[in-house]
């Protein structure tokens, strides 16, 4: 680490939690960390770590059942002070760019071996050609009676998409970008959940 700055191709831990409840925690690798913002990359094959309980909504959390990365990965974009991740994802044996997947959470906080955010459900899709679609804001009233979040915390959550529709920061210069062919599937470090 650089200036409190990661080093491109450094291993990070990833890890989202819900009121310090920690749930999730992935390896990923930075891809850059400068004036444009923090990239990182979570490559195919990569395993996602659920520690026990950790997950307070429900039995499991939902990616449990397929722990894996799939596909050709996903280059994720955060600029500090957003409450959102810009994700780029590509498909086919051409690896032809996809689309973006907008992820509204918490602002990333830095850590020892990583970040950690917690995930706040919605989300936006769009497509290459810039249409666009919400995903899950129909869970958001649910997570309400639940009590994942107030009625407060999802006035703001919804607001934030809506400046990311008005602001409409897309292409991001990342949508070509290619990953390291040698770079091995990175493995998370012992005891990332209470680091």
């Amino acid at each position: 680490m650089r200036d409190g700055l990661w080093e491109p191709g450094a291993v990070v831990v990833w890890r989202e939690s819900w009121r310090g409840r920690m749930y999730l925690g992935v390896p990923a690798r930075v891809v850059e960390d400068g004036e444009r913002g923090f990239a990182f990359f979570v490559q195919e094959g990569t395993r996602f770590a659920f520690p026990p309980g950790g997950w307070p909504f429900a039995d499991e959390h939902p990616w449990a059942a397929s722990p894996v990365w799939t596909g050709h990965g996903l280059l994720a974009l955060h600029s500090p002070g957003d409450a959102f991740t810009t994700w780029h994802v590509w498909e086919g044996d051409e690896r032809r760019f996809a689309g973006w997947y907008v992820n509204f959470q918490e602002p990333l906080r830095r850590s020892a071996r990583g970040f950690d955010t917690q995930d706040q459900e919605l989300d936006l899709v769009i497509e290459p050609d810039g249409s666009w679609r919400w995903k899950d804001e129909e869970k958001l009233e649910e997570w309400v009676s639940l009590g994942r979040f107030t009625a407060e915390e999802v006035d703001a959550i919804r607001a934030e998409g809506e400046r990311v529709v008005a602001e409409w920061p897309f292409p991001t210069g990342f949508e070509e970008w290619e990953p390291d062919p040698e770079w091995p599937v990175p493995e998370l470090p012992a005891a990332w959940e209470t680091a």
